[in-house]
């Protein structure tokens, strides 16, 4: 069942009309329809919101195709001790017995107060994503502007753009994960 498909069914059992819902989402029934018909992308962000109303998770709308169980899982252990570092970074990997490495996930401890202390600029393929768990950050970009991150922040980047870390206050943990496909 296509996410088109998907919004209508799950809207029709609950008995909430077309104009209502779009009332709610604060979007027209025209958009809402242009939606319901594929005529129109859904983002993110009114996915979350259709799945509030509804009741049921964004996934039934966002994901491409029907589910399948690939058999994948990986447990990393807290014992688990290997740990790998840069300069101005500790990186603890996670998810090591996976077999494709097209997706790093790592627990990365960033302790460079200073560019120089990060080894200069980092720059690789892929999309750079990574939450914040502790302390405070900034992100050098040589494309963007200093991105200064706090505890709970997010942020994904075009990774192949040069980078670097800086810690600001004490060390900063951060959940992070590198997509190179």
């Amino acid at each position: 069942m296509s996410f088109e498909n998907a919004i209508r069914t799950q809207r029709t059992r609950k008995g909430i009309s077309l104009r209502s819902m779009a009332t709610e989402l604060g979007i027209s029934a025209s958009q809402l329809s242009k939606i319901e018909t594929g005529k129109s992308k859904l983002s993110v962000e009114l996915a979350l919101k259709i799945a509030g109303l509804l009741e049921v998770p964004a996934s039934v709308f966002l994901s491409k195709g029907s589910p399948s169980a690939g058999g994948r899982r990986t447990i990393t252990r807290a014992s688990h001790e290997d740990m790998h570092t840069t300069p101005g970074m500790r990186f603890r990997p996670l998810c090591t017995d996976l077999k494709d490495h097209e997706i790093l996930y790592w627990i990365t401890t960033i302790t460079a107060t200073n560019f120089a202390e990060n080894g200069g600029w980092h720059q690789h393929p892929g999309q750079e994503f990574f939450y914040v768990l502790s302390g405070k950050l900034k992100l050098l970009s040589q494309l963007y502007e200093t991105a200064e991150l706090n505890k709970g922040d997010s942020i994904l980047f075009d990774s192949e753009q040069p980078h670097a870390y800086v810690a600001v206050d004490g060390p900063a943990e951060l959940m992070m994960i590198n997509v190179f496909a």
